[in-house]
């Protein structure tokens, strides 16, 4: 008989300490609004290369060549839409130069190219004085040689 009124003592001991520990809210004041106040929403930078930079100009750079010492390339963007191209195959004997024309269209900071002849669009990534040539994807070149793949603007 002990145990049970000795058990029942506990569990009522416990009840009255659970109940008593519970947060209670305080009654708001006439003049304090009960909602909450949530902080200012994140501001996302709306700011990309399509709206903020200047990159229509003249670009110049060596890129990697599997078959010679590196490919120089020129490339002009007007701001007409169109551009062009310009590779020169270094260290090789045979008629080095060739060149691309075509238009251009630009999505936050990537810039396309749609070559006149063909359909072998080209895309770089676009930043404040520099275009960086990015793969069939639209994905950034990584590894040893990504800087290899910036062109840097002169004009």
């Amino acid at each position: 008989m002990k145990k049970v009124i000795l058990s029942a003592v506990v569990v009522m001991g416990v009840t009255v300490l659970l109940t008593s520990c519970k947060h209670k809210e305080k009654p708001a004041k006439e003049n304090e609004s009960t909602e909450q106040v949530s902080e200012e929403p994140a501001v996302t930078d709306m700011h990309n290369a399509a709206n903020s930079l200047d990159f229509e100009g003249v670009y110049e750079g060596t890129v990697p060549c599997a078959d010679c010492e590196g490919i120089k390339m020129t490339v002009t963007i007007n701001e007409d839409h169109s551009f062009k191209e310009v590779y020169e195959y270094l260290g090789v004997e045979k008629e080095n130069t060739f060149s691309d024309e075509g238009t251009w269209e630009i999505q936050e900071s990537t810039i396309t190219f749609r070559p006149k002849e063909g359909d072998n669009k080209r895309m770089y990534f676009v930043g404040e004085g520099f275009i960086q040539a990015l793969d069939q994807e639209g994905n950034k070149i990584d590894g040893d040689m990504a800087e290899m793949y910036i062109l840097k603007k002169t004009e």
